[in-house]
């Protein structure tokens, strides 16, 4: 387990995230202020931890009737889109973070109130922290890999391209989640919800792809 003192939101990247920048809208004084104190707020409520797992990679198996990838604790993958990302690697790192679960019970409790913007204001917060977050545990088995002369590929998560969300179960269980609190509920969404699962490959020597 991977542990995180504090993490900032970066008042800009939430302002991003609520669609401010990209209009280029500007901001009145009474609706800055009514972000920052969310902010401020959302920042004592978060929690952030991470989990971080690796596995040596035994075979790739990227024709169009398997599509698979093998690692050495017997775990499996099977994704025409991983086999693809992991062709050039010997390696791959699982990883896990959340922010908690208080803030989004802060941003329900102001839908109850029907204070909307100050829940969408918590929810934009919530998902900055767990990228944030992840940005974080992502730049640290960089800088450890490119001390030994590899690089890293992008990161991959569970639903995304042929790598269906319902894997993320197992996955999740690979990198043990559950001893930063991430679970999955019926429909396979985590719970918390600001938590974010990736997958990142490891090459000799080789660029970002």
């Amino acid at each position: 387990m991977l542990r995180i003192s504090t993490i900032e939101i970066p008042y800009n990247k939430l302002l991003a995230r609520l669609g401010y920048l990209q209009t280029k809208t500007k901001l009145d004084e009474k609706t800055a202020g009514m972000i920052k104190e969310i902010l401020s707020l959302a920042q004592k409520l978060i929690k952030p931890e991470a989990v971080i797992a690796f596995e040596n990679i035994t075979a790739i198996s990227g024709d169009k009737t398997l599509n698979e990838v093998s690692f050495e604790n017997g775990y499996k993958i099977k994704s025409g889109n991983i086999a693809d990302l992991l062709k050039n690697c010997f390696k791959v790192y699982g990883i896990g973070v959340t922010v908690g679960g208080a803030l989004e019970l802060r941003r329900d409790e102001f839908l109850k109130r029907k204070e909307t913007f100050n829940a969408l204001i918590s929810d934009a917060a919530g998902s900055v922290a767990a990228e944030e977050t992840i940005n974080l545990a992502n730049a640290q088995i960089k800088a450890y890999e490119e001390k030994n002369g590899n690089m890293l590929t992008r990161r991959y998560s569970p639903g995304y391209g042929d790598w269906i969300l319902e894997d993320n179960r197992q996955f999740l269980n690979w990198i043990g989640a559950e001893h930063i609190g991430i679970k999955l509920n019926e429909f396979c969404q985590m719970k918390p919800e600001k938590s974010v699962s990736a997958l990142i490959g490891v090459a000799k020597g080789r660029s970002e792809r």
